[in-house]
């Protein structure tokens, strides 16, 4: 596999990114998300920059009841991309925080789940299970 580096630009690595994150999305969506993180991985490997394809692994790494491997996707995603665009990603962190007990760390998230976002008044359910330190999450 091809990687693509701030140093060398692989022409190729936009094309073979796409195509391995096609690949996720497909898999994610037959809920394969082993397969689905595989590719996703792959999609990271070939354009470390794509924060869409962190997003995806993240989520992949959720739905395997991994949390710790699901938190850097997360964290990666944040840094990679806009502030308009990361509530998603802010109440993904929280719940994988919420999962390994990492309760302050929880609610900081999910205090940064915007009040427009669909998913903010689930944020402010697992806010309140996290001040409780309980892990009971919604999904």
């Amino acid at each position: 596999m091809k990687r693509s580096s701030n140093e060398e630009f692989d022409p190729d690595a936009s094309e073979l990114n796409h195509k391995a994150y096609k690949i996720g999305c497909e898999n994610y969506d037959q809920r394969l998300f082993k397969k689905a993180a595989k590719a996703f991985a792959e999609s990271t490997e070939y354009w470390p920059e794509d924060y869409q394809a962190w997003h995806a692994l993240g989520n992949c790494f959720d739905e395997l009841n991994k949390p710790a491997r699901a938190e850097p996707c997360y964290r990666k995603f944040l840094e990679l991309t806009v502030p308009e665009k990361q509530s998603n990603a802010w109440y993904n962190l929280g719940n994988s925080l919420l999962d390994q007990a990492k309760f302050e760390e929880a609610i900081e998230c999910y205090i940064r789940v915007s009040a427009q976002s669909s998913i903010y008044r689930s944020a402010l359910q697992n806010m309140e299970r996290a001040k409780n330190g309980n892990s009971n999450k919604n999904s």
